[in-house]
């Protein structure tokens, strides 16, 4: 865990499905909407490119509707 903001367990998310390797570039990439995943104590997950953009969408719900 990074950090707990409002009850939320806000961390970096290095799961495998979550990263994509290029052989052909030799590089590598991570899939920047899910790189930071917040969990609530109620289980409910949200998933963002920042730390910034996790804390933007824990304080207004309501713009990052689904």
């Amino acid at each position: 865990m990074i950090e707990n903001y409002k009850g939320w367990d806000i961390t970096l998310n290095w799961d495998d499905k979550n990263y994509l390797h290029s052989v052909t570039s030799k590089s590598y990439f991570f899939n920047q909407k899910e790189k930071w995943m917040g969990v609530y104590l109620n289980g409910e997950t949200i998933y963002g490119s920042s730390l910034k953009e996790i804390r933007h969408i824990i304080d207004y719900p309501a713009l990052h509707k689904k």
